[in-house]
């Protein structure tokens, strides 16, 4: 990928997850994605994982990563706004964002609600309003390393609250409307006023304000009833209003006539009114009439019924959502293949999915609270207790590996994870954990670190033995042109068993399929009717190969040059038998044997003492406590070599 390496993180599907995968990082200031920190992956992480538009502005240039939400924000600056300085995405923003990106680097936290922020969807450019929330990101260390950008939208509340407002601005005026029309045919008509206003459904009163010496207002006389009202109160002009509705002073009702009275502003107010004659809820207007005041009352009680049941049908509709919300999160914890649980604020474990349930064989009664610590291994609670704490009071994802017992005893390795759920006012609600089976893992990597051990090993081994080769090569040859063709003959018979042994755990190593691939390298297939080849199936040691497969060389090498397949009627016979087993100190026979070889003795020829002479008689037996015997004569050659067998039978021994 554009040697960029790819974001670690959860399996999230989507674009922006896919494209931060895809992105070149390397060209950024962030570098390649491998040489992330922990903090910036998992914030990474997070926002991907977040279903609200979230933004991480990284490191001082404010490097832009974003989830999809916040891509239908970006418009036309996506998708190069993915990786780029906010800086230069934003120019034309900078003056406001600025200073608030400077406050938040020294620790602060911003938050704008209701923000304006047009946006298209389904291809027509509507209005969108979103909470928007500025805070520091931090590393390990509690440093801050960058800024994250949450959006809540909250288009329907601002819309609803605009309806709203509307609704009582309309509301308000139609009374004060009413209230003025009525003011103005009182003033014009008396007649006129009082048959309009009975003719309302409305309470509509006139009261004037009665004074004591000092021309403050003690009281409040009525001086006309409309009909509606006088349904309610009787025949009341000329009485005084707080003898017969003293409740108006507790309600307020009585200052609210005095302001209106005194200040000539009109007053709105819903009230709750339980006193004398009356139970229910009344929208109330008072306007300013010579010195007194004119109300007009409307009783709501229907209305704010109606309300009360809007209010709790949408409760229970949430409430079901979350129910639903709760149900779907259950069904998709039992189907997920790894242990998943969720802690209260506290951290008290107070549910798990099924895959723990079965993994560990307890109850959910048993894994409550702290019980689930009893499935840990014993060396790994305490450090596993301490972890958790410290996360979650740092408010931060906690990662651990720990033992997990499975319910027939056996512990394995899980990789532990668990991250806070925020809530708009950032408060943690709950903890999500999630624990994913790496015990395989675990025996990779500590089987990879004995073959690196292994391979370390034979290849100091190997080195010593090409050392060896080109110096008794050398001894033998002397700088000739001869030292290159041997050396590079031994060379590609080590490297023959190199392979071999590469592919030993797939494939063991037999003394047939040793004897046979050196044949082969020499061209063996032209003589294979003078060659003959046979014994029981013997599985060789690693140990014993390189060694034994270099002393089959040299003598496969002399008889192609010098021995019986120089010759038309020449033969080579390799056979090997067992003499007993391995429990009674058993021994692996072999023998090499050539048989009509007629040529004058050669002073040249190495078998006669060279370096294939030292590896048998000398090597084999250091190396692998091996009994060489070599006869040589005109016409017939025989090497017989007696290896121990190892503990299984048929297996060589190095010992």
């Amino acid at each position: 990928m554009d040697g960029s390496g790819s974001p670690p993180a959860q399996p999230v599907r989507g674009e922006m997850a896919e494209r931060i995968r895809a992105h070149d990082w390397a060209s950024t200031p962030l570098g390649a994605a491998e040489t992330w920190t922990s903090s910036l992956r998992a914030t990474v992480s997070l926002l991907l994982g977040c279903g609200f538009p979230m933004i991480a502005l990284w490191g001082r240039d404010l490097i832009q990563i974003y989830n999809d939400g916040f891509r239908d924000l970006m418009g036309v600056k996506h998708p190069a706004g993915l990786g780029q300085p906010s800086r230069e995405c934003w120019p034309e923003i900078l003056h406001i964002t600025g200073p608030i990106y400077e406050r938040v680097w020294e620790g602060e936290t911003f938050t704008f609600e209701d923000a304006l922020y047009p946006l298209t969807r389904s291809g027509r450019l509507e209005d969108a309003w979103f909470t928007l929330t500025y805070s520091p990101l931090r590393d390990e260390t509690s440093a801050i390393t960058g800024i994250l950008v949450t959006l809540v939208e909250t288009t329907a509340r601002v819309l609803a609250d605009r309806a709203l407002r509307e609704s009582e601005a309309r509301f308000r005026a139609e009374l004060e409307r009413q209230v003025q029309e009525r003011t103005a045919e009182l003033q014009a008509s008396r007649d006129l006023l009082k048959a309009t206003m009975d003719s309302s459904m409305d309470m509509i009163q006139v009261f004037k304000a009665v004074r004591d010496a000092s021309g403050e207002i003690v009281d409040f006389q009525w001086l006309f009833n409309n009909h509606t009202s006088e349904s309610r109160y009787g025949k009341v002009c000329g009485q005084s209003l707080l003898e017969r509705n003293p409740g108006v002073v507790q309600e307020g009702i009585f200052d609210t006539f005095k302001r209106v009275t005194e200040t000539g502003q009109p007053a709105t107010a819903e009230r709750r009114y339980v006193h004398e004659q009356f139970d229910g809820w009344f929208f109330q207007c008072a306007v300013k009439l010579g010195d007194g005041v004119a109300t007009t009352t409307k009783e709501i009680s229907a209305w704010k019924a109606a309300q009360d049941e809007v209010l709790r049908l949408r409760d229970a509709m949430a409430q079901t959502a979350l129910r639903e919300s709760e149900d779907r999160f259950r069904t998709l914890a039992s189907l997920i293949p790894v242990l998943l649980w969720r802690s209260d604020v506290s951290g008290e474990n107070n549910a798990f999915n099924e895959a723990w349930l079965t993994y560990t064989g307890q109850t959910p009664q048993q894994s409550q609270v702290h019980g689930w610590l009893d499935a840990l291994h014993p060396d790994d609670r305490e450090a596993a207790y301490e972890a958790f704490g410290a996360g979650r009071a740092a408010r931060r994802l906690i990662e651990v590996q720990q033992r997990i017992r499975r319910h027939d005893g056996q512990y394995r390795w899980f990789l532990v994870r668990e991250a806070p759920i925020i809530d708009a006012e950032g408060q943690v609600t709950q903890w999500i954990g999630a624990a994913m089976d790496i015990h395989d893992l675990h025996d990779l990597q500590e089987r990879q670190s004995v073959l690196v051990a292994e391979l370390q090993h034979r290849t100091r081994n190997l080195l010593g033995v090409v050392r060896s080769i080109a110096h008794q090569t050398m001894v033998q040859t002397g700088p000739t042109e001869r030292f290159r063709e041997q050396f590079s003959d031994r060379l590609a018979a080590l490297s023959r068993v190199q392979g071999l042994l590469s592919r030993s755990d797939q494939e063991p190593i037999t003394l047939r399929t040793l004897i046979q691939t050196e044949l082969d390298a020499l061209g063996g297939g032209e003589f294979a009717d003078r060659i003959h080849v046979g014994g029981p199936p013997v599985r060789l040691r690693k140990a014993s190969v390189q060694t034994l497969a270099l002393a089959v060389h040299e003598l496969a090498t002399n008889a192609r040059k010098y021995g019986a397949l120089t010759t038309d009627h020449g033969r080579l016979s390799v056979t090997w038998r067992a003499d007993g087993s391995a429990r009674d100190g058993g021994r692996l026979l072999v023998e090499w044997l050539e048989e009509g070889i007629s040529r004058p003795r050669d002073p040249q020829n190495p078998m006669r003492r060279g370096y294939g002479r030292e590896l048998i008689e000398q090597a084999m037996p250091y190396a692998l406590n091996a009994k060489t015997r070599y006869e040589l004569s005109e016409t017939r050659l025989l090497c017989a070599i007696e290896l121990p067998l190892g503990e299984r039978s048929g297996e060589m021994s190095t010992a």
